[in-house]
């Protein structure tokens, strides 16, 4: 059966745009995920990090995905790894950082994965782009519109990069 999921990309390290590119690239080719929508790329200033981080390019991909949530995380992860992360957890610049934010309407809690975020509904760099590629998007948890949840005052921290040539592929 297939689960429409949404992933949060961001990378401050290197080549931001090209990073996430070939992070698309990689999420469209794994076995059993359909990119289905890509997000606008906004650019946002690095949270839980030290002031002079540099600034992070953030997107949202909906997909539709064919096996469990634990094996999209370890292509997640695996993803992660193969485009130069290696500090998964720590609040350092990085390359490339992936998030399940949703998984269908699933509530998952383990060791490994919490779906939905638990940081989504605080990360206005995360709702921007959901919300630009899926305004009917529902919490999972709450069953609140996700837009409820962004704050007008904090969109003034986020700028539109560049759309991308696939909205809706």
């Amino acid at each position: 059966m297939l689960s429409t999921v949404y992933l949060a990309l961001g990378s401050n390290l290197g080549d931001r745009e090209q990073n996430l590119v070939k992070a698309i690239s990689l999420i469209s080719d794994m076995e059993g995920f359909e990119t289905i929508a890509l997000s606008p790329i906004f650019i946002s200033e690095a949270v839980d990090m030290d002031e002079d981080a540099p600034t992070f390019f953030n997107m949202v991909i909906k997909g539709d995905y064919r096996y469990r949530p634990s094996e999209l995380l370890d292509n997640m992860e695996a993803i992660e790894r193969q485009l130069g992360r290696t500090d998964k957890g720590m609040c350092q610049p990085r390359t490339i950082d992936i998030d399940l934010l949703l998984f269908g309407e699933e509530i998952i809690e383990t060791e490994r994965l919490t779906v939905p975020h638990r940081k989504m509904l605080d990360r206005p760099f995360v709702l921007a782009p959901l919300m630009e590629i899926a305004p009917e998007a529902v919490h999972p948890v709450t069953g609140n519109l996700i837009q409820s949840y962004y704050n007008d005052e904090e969109s003034d921290k986020l700028v539109i990069y560049k759309e991308c040539a696939r909205q809706h592929v």
